[in-house]
Formats: C-alpha cells, structure tokens, sequence
C-alpha cells in the first residue's frame, strides 16, 4: 500500500517551500504494527524510538526482501513498481524530523473520541463502530487478509499495546477485537467497486490462501 507513504516526502517538501521551523503530526504511538516486517524475516519490536521507523539494518533487509519477491513473482514488476518504489523512499530513506503530539500528550481513545465526535463533527463508518483505519480505504480489506490468514490483524495489535499501556483490561480488549474484525463487507465492496475489480473473485482467492495458523 505505497499511496499514504509520501505523506513524509510532501511534508518535508511543503515544511521547506512555506519556510516553517517545525512540522507536527499526530500519530497514534499504540499503532505499531511490528508483525507487518515480521512477515518478512524482520525483528524491530526492541526498536521503540519511533513507531513509523526501522533500523538502517533493518531497511536494507526489507529492501532486500521486496526484490526477492519480485524474482520469485515478475507479475509485481508492473506499472506500480515506480510508485512503490518512491513509496519506500518516502518512508524509510528521507529525514524524518517531526513533532508527535503525543510523544507529549496521552492518547486516550475515549477523549479523542469525543472529541472528534462531539467538537469537530467526525464523519464515521457505516459498518463498523470503531473509528480507527476507517479513513483508509484499503484497510478492511487487508485487514480480512491478515485475519483469515494470519489469524490477527491490525486491531489485535491496537488493542494489545493499549492492555501494555494500562488503558484498557484484556477482556474489554477481547471484546472490542470481536467486534473490530467484523468483517466490514460494505467497505470491501466499496473499495473494490472504485478500483474497479470484482469484490467476490478477491475474497474468493483469499479464502483459498492457506492459513498460517
């Protein structure tokens, strides 16, 4: 999924047209996803600096391991390839040098909640009653991936780092999961009806992966 990794490239780009001392974001420290690299024969779960970055060593394997992929399946080498390619560049090869808020503040997800909710009039999904990953279009449907394949998905985790962090008891993490990964059909079919691909075929390759648990 290369299509949010710029967001580090423009920022940087617009920090330095627009003449601007400091560049913030508000990134949630609870959504590291360290099973993403794990899949690639990658270990940075002791790397707790910043939730978005790898060791150098640790870059060089990824990269390292994309390549292998792409001899072991040529169909990646298509018209994505550059995009990708800038993606990671993006991502893991410019400076980061950025203000989190909450390397400063508590992230509370009901105070956040209702704030977004109740102060800024945030828009939610349909299909689900989290308000996490639902602005990423793509995000329901790799989260059914990992779920059926994986047997866990990015709302394991999420819930996870926040029983680490004391902000909520492992049976209200329990039970929020069964209701985060609910598969969110509308969002799937949605998804697939705007890049134009057939929602059933996608799910049916899927199911026919093998799991990996």
């Amino acid at each position: 999924m290369a299509g949010d990794k710029q967001l580090w490239y423009y920022a940087n780009m617009l920090k330095d047209e627009m003449g601007l001392a400091r560049t913030l974001f508000s990134m949630n420290p609870l959504e590291r996803t360290d099973f993403k690299v794990g899949f690639c024969g990658i270990d940075e779960s002791f790397h707790k600096e910043h939730h978005y970055e790898l060791t150098f060593a640790n870059k060089l394997r990824l990269g390292a391991f994309y390549m292998g992929q792409f001899l072991l399946n040529p169909a990646y080498i298509n018209a994505s390839l550059m995009d990708s390619a800038f993606a990671y560049f993006s991502y893991y090869l410019i400076p980061k040098d950025f203000t989190l808020i909450f390397d400063y503040l508590p992230w509370r997800e009901h105070e956040v909640e209702s704030t977004l909710l109740g102060q800024y009039g945030w828009e939610t999904s349909p299909d689900t009653k989290s308000t996490w990953r639902i602005g990423d279009g793509t995000a329901a449907f790799y989260n059914y991936i990992y779920l059926k394949v994986a047997g866990f998905s990015e709302n394991d985790t999420f819930r996870s780092n926040q029983i680490r962090e004391g902000l909520i008891t492992r049976r209200e993490a329990i039970e929020k999961i069964y209701e985060d990964n609910q598969p969110r059909v509308a969002s799937i079919a949605w998804y697939f009806d705007t890049i134009g691909l057939d929602a059933v075929e996608a799910v049916k390759t899927i199911n026919r992966v093998p799991i990996r648990y």
